[in-house]
């Protein structure tokens, strides 16, 4: 069977406040030329649709939209798993609508699913989180997994570490698949690389992570939560992302989705680049001058801009003004030159520190927030460090 793989689609998301509907429109738009041109025959939708637990109308019109637009009304599959930044009943919400389209959409883990016809998809059988398809004399076996907490599971890990349960659960799923067809596992979870069994599970940013030895063994696992396209190839694990660049640390690497061709004795991907409709970039200038002249230089260019403004003095109003005159600058950030050395201080939006630690941890972690324990003791230690040197 030839599956397409995405995830963290982050409709609705905006970028210092600016939308990002237009480009995740001709995402959409994109993604449905690739589903043409590769002959897919099933898609799948890797958690965090959203990016909020309470989006927009107009964030919700576009994915109803887009599974309608994608699904080629009900001629591809689309199977979805809610990821932390979801909503599950707001997922779900059109699921009865969705049926038609040949769209599954789970709200929660072990849920089981009707068997039935979706579309062109045939359920022929159903276990709790998994289901068995058949569509054009093809046959698949999916495991699902939405994003795993606590609260999701309805569990407590206080005497069982994170990973092994995680490890349990997924291995447990894989077996109820005793027919000779192949296996794909898909999941919205954090996989530590360098985690090995036994160790105590990491927490990242309030996000448990397991190791790439606690994933099951199968034809394919689509993995979902990382931005950054990644590749676990002995367990045949993959991220494959997010489909636009939501913070200006993802323009390090290209943004693509995965073609997958899933036979019994072989798994072949291919990786399909998708277009950077509008780039974020970061400048460098000298000064106000050159601030406003690289700022009018750029009114045109379809760019998302931060600047950086090295100074003696501080901006002015009008400096700023004129500086803000293109739309696209995002951020003036000064960096005031003081006895020769360079101190980056609070760029012109209104930010506290808190905020200010909670964005710069978030892009050091590839959008993953600190949790109460990491932002409390960061501000300790501010509180210590003032109070040492007033002392």
């Amino acid at each position: 069977m030839r599956v397409l793989h995405t995830s963290d689609w982050h409709l609705g998301k905006k970028l210092e406040g600016q939308s990002r509907i237009l480009e995740q429109k001709l995402f959409i738009d994109a993604l449905e030329k690739i589903i043409q041109e590769e002959s897919i025959d099933l898609i799948l939708l890797a958690g965090d649709i959203y990016d909020t637990y309470n989006p927009s109308a107009e964030a919700e019109k576009l994915f109803f939209d887009s599974i309608k637009q994608l699904s080629l009304n009900g001629e591809v599959g689309i199977i979805i798993i809610p990821g932390n930044h979801d909503n599950p009943q707001r997922l779900t919400a059109v699921s009865h609508l969705a049926k038609d389209c040949g769209v599954i959409i789970y709200d929660r883990a072990f849920q089981e699913i009707t068997p039935g016809e979706y579309g062109t998809l045939n359920i022929y059988s159903s276990v709790p989180g998994g289901i068995f398809i058949e569509k054009n004399n093809k046959k698949i076996y999916i495991y699902n997994l939405p994003f795993p907490s606590e609260t999701t599971l309805n569990e407590t890990f206080d005497n069982i570490k994170f990973n092994v349960r995680i490890k349990e659960i997924l291995e447990e799923g894989v077996k109820h698949n005793r027919e000779d067809i192949p296996t794909v596992v898909m999941t919205h979870i954090y996989v530590a690389g360098s985690m090995g069994e036994g160790e105590v599970a990491l927490e990242l940013g309030g996000s448990r992570a397991i190791a790439v030895n606690d994933l099951p063994n199968a034809n394919y696992i689509a993995l979902g939560h990382v931005h950054k396209p990644m590749s676990f190839t002995n367990k045949k694990a993959y991220y494959c992302g997010s489909p636009i660049e939501y913070r200006v640390t993802e323009n390090r690497f290209d943004k693509k989705v995965f073609v997958v061709d899933i036979l019994k004795d072989s798994t072949m991907v291919k990786e399909i680049p998708l277009e950077n409709y509008k780039p974020i970039k970061e400048y460098t200038v000298v000064g106000a001058e050159e601030a406003i002249d690289k700022s009018l230089a750029l009114v045109d260019v379809n760019e998302w801009v931060y600047l950086n403004v090295e100074l003696e003095e501080p901006l002015t109003n009008s400096q700023i003004r004129k500086i803000k005159s293109n739309k696209n600058i995002l951020e003036i950030i000064p960096i005031i030159k003081i006895k020769s050395k360079k101190i980056e201080i609070t760029n012109y939006n209104e930010q506290t520190l808190e905020e200010a630690f909670i964005e710069f941890f978030k892009e050091e972690t590839m959008g993953l927030p600190p949790n109460e324990n990491i932002t409390k003791l960061f501000l300790e230690l501010l509180e210590e460090g003032e109070s040492n040197e007033t002392n």
